[in-house]
């Protein structure tokens, strides 16, 4: 095994951001920790109902159906202590919180009733152990499933699910009221913000849940409640691979690239939160949290559980805490370890009236909708990019509302949204990707701003580049060029090459070469001589640059090199 797996000392040094409480290797006081961990299972707690709908689809006796969402809470327990490991070849060693995957519930259910549990279990340990493989190969996957991709997959997994919200708000007016209150509810905690607004969902749980007993609506499930045990450790169920069909396979490996696009954005995420001189993303912990993933993803399969995968609520709650420490991960997936084995606790989180859980999917999903439309338009697009991402929706859609076209050409197991949806926004990815030229190249006239800012745009809209990143190349060469216009140059010629996380882009003229960019700008230099005032606009052209070189040209002139993160 290649040595960049061994150890966490291969990662890249950090430094210790000046807003955080404790980092990674933080070790907050046990109270400190032990509130943390129960706030992050609080979050999580959200999610139990996805193995509840799962073991129902599935026909699972109401202590069956306990037994599987026992199993579930261990599976993402593991995940948890796995994903901390701060040595070995796995685990990123970030507390990444992990949650039964919404990803793979529509996957699941599309298996039915063709499928039972055991045999699907056997395909989530096969797709677990692809993902081992397909884990070091991180910048290839960045490629087949970039940024907007998973947004489309994100979108259509929050869309996927809301049929069954609709479905558990009932027929009666009674239930449809009960409902939207506790939906009101649920939102108005989150908007009034305070200590209150993380646990939003849980607020309007038991309020929704008090409001359905006073008025006789009644528990979804309270002889479940009844016959459900306090202790009792969980039953694995083994895979079947007796009545195993390969059909299976594709769903899963399509859900499969959609959880690596969303476990790596939730790993970048807070490995930006916990260095203080962040740049752009270090691979090796990246890898092994992916390999991390994998791994519980293949002992779900194998224990007869849900799916893990990561928490971008949880990680996002973190951060706001301003606690990033591991040991608050470990404390938290011990207390799951704990609560698996506690069936009566657990029922109660499912025998809440069918409309609360209804409010509870609808929250759910209108963060998850609202995150796949933040991660769409977090990259530029130009007209492939948007055919991509539009037919890729569409698609998805037409399966969800059941369009007849959809029954005949798809196969059984890639009718659902998510799959069809992500497995036809892949593909335009892939075929159309030739077409996309890695280089530009463009003259300007130094003072002609807007035509300079649209061909920046043109660029990063054909690369799918952040906003952010070409905004700041843009930013850096109308700097540049009004300086050269200042000398009286009378054209720059632009050059820029996109490698997959950064884009190298530089300004050639014919004339004297710039100062350098100021060490210590002032405002006073705007007043100095025009080269303390050259040096002073270079500054604010470069100041984003994670690179910067300037030399000089075999005819002559003169070549600023940039290079910028994206």
């Amino acid at each position: 095994m290649p040595r960049r797996f061994l150890a966490a000392r291969t990662d890249r040094p950090t430094q210790h951001p000046p807003q955080i409480e404790h980092g990674v290797e933080g070790r907050p006081g046990a109270a400190q920790a032990a509130a943390l961990a129960a706030q992050q299972i609080g979050i999580q707690s959200i999610y139990l109902i996805l193995p509840g709908l799962v073991g129902a689809q599935f026909g699972l006796l109401p202590l069956d159906v306990l037994n599987f969402v026992g199993l579930s809470v261990a599976a993402i327990a593991i995940a948890g202590l796995l994903q901390a490991l701060p040595r070995g070849p796995i685990g990123s060693g970030y507390p990444i919180a992990s949650i039964p995957t919404p990803v793979f519930v529509a996957v699941y259910l599309s298996a039915t009733p063709g499928a039972s549990l055991p045999v699907v279990g056997a395909a989530a340990l096969l797709t677990g152990l692809l993902g081992l493989v397909l884990a070091g190969t991180l910048r290839r996957l960045q490629k087949v499933v970039p940024t907007e991709v998973a947004g489309v997959v994100v979108l259509l997994i929050g869309v996927s699910l809301l049929p069954r919200a609709f479905a558990a708000m009932g027929n009666t007016t009674e239930q449809a009221v009960l409902a939207s209150v506790t939906l009101a509810i649920m939102m108005g905690v989150a908007l009034k913000g305070g200590a209150l607004a993380r646990f939003a969902v849980l607020v309007g749980a038991v309020a929704g849940t008090v409001v359905a007993l006073a008025y006789g609506l009644g528990l979804s499930d309270g002889a479940m409640l009844q016959a459900a045990p306090w202790f009792a450790v969980p039953i694995p169920a083994l895979p079947g691979f007796g009545g195993f069909d390969a059909a299976l396979l594709p769903p899963f490996i399509v859900a499969l690239l959609a959880c690596f696009a969303s476990w790596t954005g939730d790993l970048v995420a807070f490995q930006r939160a916990a260095d203080g001189g962040w740049r752009r993303p270090d691979t090796p912990p990246i890898r092994r949290g992916l390999l991390a993933h994998s791994a519980a993803l293949a002992l779900a399969g194998l224990m007869g559980a849900m799916p893990p995968g990561s928490s971008s609520a949880c990680v996002g709650l973190s951060i706001s805490t301003r606690v990033l420490a591991r040991r608050v991960a470990i404390w938290g997936s011990v207390a799951l370890l704990a609560l698996a084995c506690c069936p009566k606790l657990l029922a109660v989180a499912l025998a809440v009236p069918d409309p609360v859980k209804a409010a509870m999917l609808f929250y759910v999903c209108c963060f998850m909708i609202a995150a796949g439309c933040q991660l769409i338009g977090s990259r530029m697009l130009d007209p492939r990019r948007t055919f991509t991402v539009g037919l890729g929706i569409a698609i998805g859609l037409a399966t969800l509302i059941d369009v007849p076209t959809m029954r005949q050409l798809l196969p059984p197991m890639l009718l659902a949204p998510v799959t069809a949806g992500a497995l036809a926004a892949i593909l335009l990815n892939l075929l159309t990707a030739p077409l996309v030229a890695q280089r530009g190249a463009f003259t300007i006239r130094p003072g002609d701003n807007q035509a300079l800012l649209d061909r920046v745009e043109a660029l990063g809209g054909g690369w799918g580049a952040r906003r952010e990143a070409m905004d700041h190349i843009g930013h850096a060469l109308l700097e540049v060029t009004e300086v050269l216009a200042e000398r009286g140059v009378g054209e720059v010629r632009i050059q820029a090459h996109y490698a997959t996380d950064r884009i190298l882009v530089t300004a050639a003229w014919q004339g004297a070469s710039l100062p350098r960019p100021a060490a210590r700008p002032s405002v006073d230099d705007l007043e100095g001589p025009a080269t303390a005032q050259e040096a002073f606009a270079l500054w604010l052209a470069t100041r984003q640059a994670e690179t910067v070189d300037q030399r000089a040209l075999p005819d002559g002139g003169q070549e600023l090199r940039l290079t910028f993160t994206d």
